[in-house]
């Protein structure tokens, strides 16, 4: 949609000085009291207030996007823009009174300054039943805000002995973009916690969590911290580097950051302020699945995944980790689609990431890029780029709608040829120029298993899914190109990695013969030397992609109790481990390094309800209402939980060699013992 489409003639304001977290007005007369509507649009984010109420409980709007054009220096390396742009503004029903009216527009920098976009500025459109309309416009004044700086996952600084100054706007430029609606949830204050003292300043919330402490202050100054531990070991960006800063007049006042959120367990204060509340704070997702059993790990596992994804789900994308990057990264993203989409309602947040990964496409060369919205960041060719394609696919075996299969298929096929293009002997080999080309990542340890042994395996495993894809949107004729690709690519593995004296790939390191089971190469000793070195460990000794498929190859090749084995097991790496060192959330690396909460790991998860609960869907159906119910058999467990669909609950409980399922009456269902 064009700027004049959505807004008309309203024109785009902002500062008419430097400032990143102004505040904007205007004042207006209506004749009768009732309803208008406004659309709105303010950047990085805003907040709307009217006639001294704030209009909606939405933060941290619009949603993330590519916004417009920029060229990105990471470093010393040069990002040049050939994605996509897109704008997000909402709409709000306005409860105008009779007479006068105040609007008041608070902005803040967000991931807009963040990324050194452009100055902040909004526009709207006011629309009143009787047909009369009201734009931004240089009618409008502005002043510096409470909030003298404000820097996402950082922190901010207030100074509520701040008067407001008015001073006419300047009117600029509107943004080069396309225009939407926002559609997908956003940020709101989910729940409250009431934090635990620990002393000196201390607070814990028991729990890792995104969102902030509500304070009231009471002295003229005072200074919050945060960190994800208190154990003294570094956390990357997450130990006290997080930091709020409020100024006040020693009256009594309630006050809390605006414009992003913090990634924390623990927080101090200095100063004489003390917590009312502990806000939690992510994109508003109902969970609609829940799984419980008689293995303290596994419930551990539940738990912490759903408690990770939801405090990396802000702005509309599903971010690496929210303390010190919050990037969508297209890795973690698709590693952890199929586990989100399973537990939670994502079909309006995923449909908006989707948007962005093809927004963010490369329209010259086809590079799917490692975060959507674009930022220059670290990823591989084959585990992070393929999103393109397997988010899309994942999504359509959720809910059954194939509209972004037919919309990104073009997306998905410029990717394959990006793909091609930098391949060698058939072998996933380059990335662009001054970019990163993993493979794997977050093992434990150097990371062995070779980056185009995996990239290939994400190449194949798109070619599969686009052959599926081709299949359902009518698009045929493509599907032999795909199997000849598909051919040659599987043979450069074989020939490359495969040792044919010991059937092992790669030297069976890091997980690699099960990458290679998974498409179905090998031999019996393939899987077989696989099964013996996972039951001698038995722990994970794979990165973020391998934990994955080695759990998942186990379970579909007739070894559950040892994949089980994996899931529950209490070795150095394992969940239970980070489980028993305190976590409450998923970590980046499994030694406790940087991130506290990354949920890329928690791809896992879907086995809890795909192969201990035993529900899968009748192959050849999508959106859960065909179902095949047929838990693997697993010494000493029971467990029970749900999952949701459009038709309603299907709860499956196995104890003691018996299973009980309900589900809602137009869903079928066959139980296989």
């Amino acid at each position: 949609m064009t700027h004049e489409a959505m807004f008309g003639p309203a024109k785009w304001v902002a500062p008419s000085n430097p400032c990143d977290q102004p505040q904007l007005r205007m004042r207006f007369y209506a004749a009768d009291e009732g309803a208008a509507r406004i659309t709105i649009c303010g950047l990085g984010f805003f907040q709307l207030v009217l006639n001294g109420t704030n209009v909606s409980d939405d933060l941290l709007v619009p949603a993330w996007t590519s916004y417009e054009h920029v060229i990105h220096q990471d470093g010393k390396r040069v990002a040049p823009d050939f994605s996509l742009h897109r704008i997000y503004a909402l709409q709000y029903s306005l409860d105008l009174q009779a007479g006068d009216n105040e609007l008041l527009i608070r902005l803040g920098g967000g991931w807009y300054r963040k990324f050194r976009y452009d100055q902040v500025k909004c526009c709207f459109r006011i629309e009143h039943p009787d047909g009369h309309e009201i734009y931004s416009g240089d009618a409008m004044e502005w002043s510096p805000s409470h909030i003298l700086e404000s820097e996402m996952l950082k922190g901010e600084l207030h100074d509520y002995r701040t008067e407001a100054h008015w001073q006419a706007v300047a009117v600029v430029d509107a943004p080069r973009s396309d225009f939407d609606i926002q559609r997908c949830p956003a940020d709101k204050v989910i729940r409250k916690i009431q934090p635990k003292y620990l002393g000196d300043g201390l607070y814990d919330c028991g729990e890792n969590i995104t969102g902030w402490p509500v304070l009231r202050m009471t002295g003229k100054r005072a200074k919050v911290e945060y960190a994800e531990n208190i154990d003294g070991k570094e956390n990357y960006g997450a130990n006290w580097r997080q930091t709020d800063r409020f100024r006040s007049d020693a009256t009594n006042r309630v006050v809390h950051p605006e414009f992003m959120w913090h990634a924390f367990r623990y927080f101090k204060i200095t100063g004489k302020a003390e917590p009312l509340h502990v806000a939690v704070v992510h994109a508003d997702i109902p969970i609609t699945a829940n799984f419980e059993s008689n293995n303290i790990n596994l419930n551990w596992l539940f738990n912490a995944f759903v408690r990770t994804q939801l405090s990396n789900m802000h702005c509309g994308i599903p971010s690496d980790c929210p303390q010190y990057e919050g990037r969508g990264y297209t890795g973690d993203g698709q590693l952890a689609c199929d586990a989100a989409l399973l537990c939670m309602d994502g079909r309006a947040f995923y449909t908006k990431w989707m948007r962005d990964i093809a927004d963010g496409q490369d329209r010259k060369t086809g590079h799917i890029n490692y975060t959507a919205p674009f930022f220059p960041s670290g990823g591989g060719p084959g585990g992070w780029g393929c999103a393109i394609a397997h988010v899309p696919w994942v999504y359509y075996q959720y809910y059954g709608d194939a509209a972004p299969l037919q919309d990104y298929y073009p997306h998905m096929r410029h990717y394959l040829d990006y793909l091609e293009l930098h391949s060698e002997d058939n072998l996933v080999v380059s990335e662009e120029p001054g970019n990163w080309c993993l493979g794997d990542w977050c093992t434990p340890g150097k990371i062995e298993i070779p980056e185009p042994f995996v990239n290939n395996y994400f190449y194949i495993k798109t070619l599969r899914e686009m052959q599926a894809i081709a299949k359902r949107i009518g698009k045929e004729v493509d599907i032999l190109e795909y199997q000849n690709t598909e051919w040659l690519k599987i043979d450069a593995i074989k020939r490359h990695y495969y040792d044919a004296e010991t059937g092992d790939f790669c030297k069976n390191i890091q997980g690699a013969n099960a990458f290679a089971v998974d498409l179905g190469l090998g031999d019996n000793r393939t899987l077989a030397n696989m099964v013996k070195h996972y039951s001698e460990t038995r722990q994970y000794d794979t990165g973020i992609f391998g934990t994955d498929i080695v759990t998942r190859v186990l379970f579909d090749n007739g070894y559950a109790q040892l994949a089980y084995d994996l899931l529950a097991g209490e070795g150095e790496v394992s969940f239970a481990s980070i489980r028993k060192l305190g976590g409450t959330t998923l970590w980046e690396y499994w030694d406790g390094e940087r991130s506290h909460s990354h949920p890329m790991f928690g791809a896992v998860v879907r086995y809890l309800f795909r192969d201990l609960l035993g529900i899968t869907q009748r192959p050849g159906t999508v959106g859960f209402k065909d179902l095949i119910i047929a838990p693997k058999q697993i010494e000493g467990l029971s467990c029970k939980g749900y999952i949701t669909n459009a038709n309603g609950r299907i709860k499956v409980e196995v104890a003691g060699g018996k299973v009980t399922v309900k589900a809602p009456k137009n869903t079928k269902v066959e139980m296989i013992d």
